[in-house]
């Protein structure tokens, strides 16, 4: 049986970081399986996949249609998170700099594509969608075709967390947290986990300073990533596609709590300027600083959440009369938990004495520690 420590890595970072509950290397469909769309739709949605990003077939290249595309499929590691989530990931190490017969950008868009078109076959189109691509070496003449082509691929599925980790970002938030998860698992199936406890309790010793732990090998790793980033973000354009200040992790769940506070625990919070701000897509950018994408923070239940054929808004209605999109990029974390946290604190200002203070508290110093 092959033995893949990318793969194996991807697994841990799944199950520990993300905490999904449902992890599973070299995933593949069956054929068995029934599909959430009919052949019709599938092989429409493949010809505009082929018509936008492959006008002169170099990337589909002898796949004829749909169905083939689909059989094609294996992806490294699939993980369910606890809230319904499904994150896709793919992951290549290669020694020497990532480097794919045919250009490296147009075979991790077929990936990429097609890890997408799964899901569309098979996984309900209202929970949220991460698609991950990544390797920890990436020379610079492809790392800039490959922002490129994540910037297509945002623009074009804004509903799907689209996350590129390489080089620095490989080590910052993939390497670096799970390293850090691992630490504390006892699960001996785990292969990565178990070779970075091989390398902790025998690794090499060096010259005059006796073993050198893997905690220590992990804070050399963050310092040196951290010097790395804010040489990156010091410089015009940042790191390319993922902006180098983006905070690991995820702003979803604190969307959600501060959101459940306000809409349902707390109702009398918000009065009509501030539902009208957060029920406009222009408002929310240039009154609350929002980056969405153009969609509002907001829409009343009896509007739904499909846009133009997309969910652009979580499945669950919050006090019962609202949806909250899902257009939380990566690239505008930062934005993103910054303007809420000023959100928050323009409520405490307003409504000293309300109740519900000290809970807005709690929420504004959650997203200002998610900010950094």
């Amino acid at each position: 049986m092959k033995i893949e420590m990318g793969e194996s890595l991807c697994c841990s970072f799944l199950r520990h970081v993300q905490q999904c509950w449902v992890v599973q290397a070299n995933w593949k469909v069956s054929e068995h399986w029934g599909k959430l769309l009919g052949e019709g739709e599938l092989e429409e949605r493949f010809r505009g996949m082929r018509e936008r990003f492959d006008p002169d077939r170099s990337v589909f290249k002898g796949t004829k249609d749909g169905g083939q595309f689909l059989k094609q499929g294996e992806i490294d590691a699939v993980g369910l998170g606890q809230d319904g989530s499904v994150h896709a990931m793919d992951v290549a190490f290669h020694e020497n700099g990532l480097n794919y017969l045919g250009g490296a950008d147009k075979r991790v868009l077929k990936k990429l594509l097609r890890t997408l078109f799964i899901l569309e076959a098979y996984h309900p189109a209202e929970v949220e969608r991460h698609i991950y691509f990544a390797s920890p070496k990436v020379h610079k003449g492809v790392q800039g075709p490959l922002e490129e082509m994540f910037g297509m691929l945002a623009a074009e599925y804004p509903s799907v967390d689209w996350h590129l980790l390489t080089n620095e970002e490989f080590n910052r938030e993939l390497l670096a947290p799970t390293l850090e998860k691992g630490g504390q698992v006892s699960d001996t199936s785990e292969l990565f986990v178990r070779a970075a406890k091989l390398l902790e309790l025998g690794g090499p010793r060096t010259e005059g300073s006796g073993r050198r732990r893997s905690s220590d090998a992990r804070d050399s790793t963050a310092s040196s990533g951290r010097a790395a980033i804010e040489e990156a973000g010091s410089k015009p354009g940042g790191a390319g596609f993922i902006n180098p200040r983006t905070p690991s992790g995820q702003l979803q769940p604190l969307v959600r709590g501060l959101m459940r506070t306000v809409l349902e625990d707390h109702p009398d919070l918000l009065g009509e300027t501030d539902l009208r701000n957060m029920m406009d897509g222009e408002l929310c950018r240039g009154e609350l600083g929002l980056q969405l994408g153009g969609f509002p923070l907001l829409s009343r239940a009896e509007e739904g959440r499909m846009v133009s054929g997309h969910p652009r808004y979580w499945s669950k209605v919050f006090g019962d009369e609202f949806y909250v999109t899902n257009n939380w990029w990566q690239a505008h974390h930062l934005e993103n938990s910054w303007a809420l946290a000023r959100f928050v604190e323009g409520l405490v200002r307003c409504r000293l004495d309300h109740p519900a203070v000290p809970e807005l508290e709690r929420h504004r110093a959650a997203l200002e520690r998610f900010a950094g």
